[in-house]
């Protein structure tokens, strides 16, 4: 590991895209401070421990916690930790994303870190309920208007992937307002879409609700593309799921190329949409009937499923400010993903 390096402090390394971000910066070499609730801290053991370059500290509430022993020592703050859908009320949902992602922030501050990474969403940009098949281009000037008023109202308590989107755009607002009011903090904002790709190698679930709980968005995917009825499911006429991905991969890069990208009083704010491009769960199954005939019997039906035009998000800064400029082909994404999956539930057989 190069001593030029910063040692980066991570939340959020026990899910999806947080094991995913670890990884990548022990590859890059860096040396890694993941933050984990005391539950959690065994999980993160599978996938990362195995390094010299990683050590644990466990905090229990990332909100309200005191990171002040987390931080010594630490050059760069990547923030992944975020509530789940549907885990949570609606008043600790926004709770949790807006005070948890303050009091990282404000804290690393505090603790002379310039360098801040934190991972937002699409539904920052749109609000889930936007119609994604009107062809039109998402760009970095875009905002979901949600209010915290209609998060509270108790009007979309039924809703958890509407709330989720709400209290992601709410507290990506508040950092751009702390970000305005200490211009000395470089911020850095990645905002996906929905995130596909394999679990990293080394994650362990002990059963299906296990495994649907470690990415709701992955559990989409494997729920639509492997279901448990196989052909006798037929996939809807028009998909209810937004087409717009991305690779966890390219996501968890995105996030350490911004530790080291151009700061933003050269550059510019860095709000930085990252995409893949768009594919429909139709075209995963009709392209896995192809190269992965053996698996006709877990795919769905795709007959009645209609092509769909897609939304795109423009991911020009994202290029000219990481250099990201290619993507995992989405084909790959939906095999590795496939994949992976399948090894998964062989850990559950052999269990």
């Amino acid at each position: 590991m190069s001593s030029q390096l910063p040692l980066v402090l991570i939340t959020g390394a026990s899910g999806f895209v947080g094991s995913h971000v670890a990884r990548n910066a022990l590859d890059s070499g860096y040396s890694i401070r993941l933050v984990a609730r005391k539950a959690k801290v065994e999980h993160m053991r599978d996938f990362c421990l195995q390094s010299d370059n990683v050590d644990i500290v466990t905090i229990e509430d990332v909100a309200s916690g005191d990171f002040s022993e987390a931080l010594k020592g630490v050059g760069a703050v990547i923030h992944v930790a975020s509530p789940l859908a549907g885990r949570e009320a609606p008043e600790g949902m926004l709770k949790s994303a807006v005070d948890g992602t303050l009091n990282v922030v404000r804290q690393a501050a505090a603790a002379g870190i310039k360098r801040i990474v934190v991972t937002a969403s699409l539904f920052a940009l749109k609000s889930m309920q936007s119609d994604f098949h009107k062809g039109e281009v998402i760009t970095p000037d875009d905002w979901n208007d949600v209010t915290v008023e209609q998060v509270l109202d108790g009007s979309r308590d039924s809703n958890p992937i509407w709330i989720y989107g709400a209290v992601k755009t709410i507290a990506e607002q508040a950092l751009w307002k702390f970000a305005d009011e200490h211009p000395e903090i470089d911020i850095t904002t990645i905002l996906p879409p929905l995130i596909y790709g394999p679990v990293l190698p080394g994650v362990k679930f002990k059963d299906r609700a296990a495994l649907l709980g470690h990415s709701t968005i992955g559990g989409a995917f494997y729920e639509n593309i492997l279901p448990e009825n196989g052909p006798q499911t037929k996939l809807k006429a028009i998909q209810d799921t937004i087409p717009l991905t991305v690779d966890v991969r390219d996501v968890a890069k995105a996030h350490i190329l911004a530790l080291t990208a151009p700061p933003t009083s050269r550059v510019g704010r860095k709000r930085l949409l990252i995409a893949g491009e768009a594919f429909l769960w139709k075209d995963a199954v009709e392209h896995l009937l192809d190269v992965r005939p053996e698996l006709r019997e877990r795919l769905p039906n795709p007959s009645e499923a209609r092509k769909l035009v897609t939304t795109t998000m423009d991911v020009a800064r994202a290029r000219e400010v990481l250099g990201l400029d290619s993507y995992v082909d989405w084909r790959k994404t939906v095999e590795d993903s496939v994949d992976s999956l399948l090894t998964v539930e062989q850990s559950w057989h052999r269990a």
